[in-house]
């Protein structure tokens, strides 16, 4: 409840905000009084635990706003599971059943069902959850899409955004920024692209790809606090240091990007600010001890970019330790 997963697209097709709160304070003054039950944690988490070992989230994607009207249905499958997936492994949990919530636009051919429905089923075996249940409607309105996801923890219960300690390091799996990169490709917004280049980035804007289902027993192992980036590194460091009331300081010179993100930034052709606030990247970011260093350096494609310390808020430090200016970018806004 605290976010749906989305990025910058928004701001290409939705009129000018005219809600008075951002996203933040709306759950907290309308919906998190009503979240009395102890696994929702006041809805100041992506998933809640309904009972022990077992935890849901629920995200929704729509057209105009998450994915383009062009984006091919079993791609736009394909994300609405992911989406959802990392959620659950940055909780260090697994995937289990999900229910589906279909509002299909009334003039849109149901031939496109049939692709749709093969991206869904493709890619809840591959993530390792069944389809239980759901609903469909129509709509005058765009595509929108919801699906709501269980996932099963260990004992120990959720990794909340809430047990970052000073002292500890940061980690960040895969890459980030390239899914901003290929927004700004399928939208024509990077200029001349290699057909190569274009194709790896729009792919991972159509299909992210979240770590793999065993990175969910090292957050489980190891991790005093974990989200997933959806609205931005920057963002989402934001919302850990928030929620544990301590300050982050990352390092930008280790935040991981592709060798393509890193060609455009090197060649002043993208600015890594619009890389860590973009979004979408559905990466886990995560705290951990240092004693726990070893046991996480071992594991391929995950990055410690950072320290926790005292105090408040999050700081990216460029190249020669200034902090960059984020002022303005911060990270996606929903309202």
């Amino acid at each position: 409840m605290q976010k749906e997963n989305a990025f910058s697209i928004a701001s290409l097709t939705s009129p000018r905000n005219t809600l008075p709160m951002n996203e933040f304070d709306l759950v907290r003054r309308y919906f998190a009084p009503l979240a009395t039950s102890p696994g929702a944690d006041s809805l100041r988490d992506d998933v809640a635990e309904i009972s022990p070992g077992l935890i849901v989230t629920k995200d929704a994607i729509v057209e105009g706003v998450h994915f383009l009207s062009n984006d091919p249905l079993d791609t736009v499958a394909q994300k609405l599971v992911r989406v959802n997936v990392s959620d659950i492994i940055a909780k260090g949990g697994k995937p289990d059943a999900a229910l589906l919530a279909l509002i299909w636009p009334k003039g849109r051919p149901h031939e496109g069902l049939e692709a749709f429905a093969r991206g869904l089923g493709k890619d809840l075996e591959r993530w390792g959850a069944r389809l239980v249940g759901g609903d469909t409607s129509a709509t005058d309105g765009p595509l929108t899409l919801t699906l709501t996801l269980t996932g099963r923890v260990s004992p120990r219960g959720p990794v909340r955004r809430s047990g970052a300690e000073p002292g500890d390091d940061i980690w960040v799996s895969g890459t980030i920024g390239d899914s901003w990169l290929g927004l700004q490709a399928a939208t024509d917004r990077l200029g001349p692209l290699s057909a190569e280049a274009r194709n790896l980035l729009v792919s991972r804007y159509r299909v992210p790809e979240p770590p793999r289902l065993p990175f969910a027993d090292l957050v489980a192992t190891h991790a005093t606090a974990s989200i997933d980036i959806s609205d931005g590194l920057f963002a989402d460091a934001g919302h850990v240091a928030t929620a544990s009331g301590v300050r982050l300081t990352l390092r930008s010179v280790d935040i991981p990007l592709s060798a393509v993100a890193a060609h455009y930034v090197e060649n002043a052709k993208a600015d890594l600010r619009a890389l860590l606030t973009g979004g979408d990247d559905y990466q886990t970011l995560f705290t951990a001890p240092t004693s726990a260093r070893a046991a996480i350096a071992a594991t391929r494609g995950v990055s410690r970019i950072g320290e926790v310390g005292r105090g408040e808020g999050v700081v990216i430090l460029d190249a020669v330790g200034a902090p960059l200016d984020f002022a303005g970018a911060s990270g996606w806004k929903h309202f």
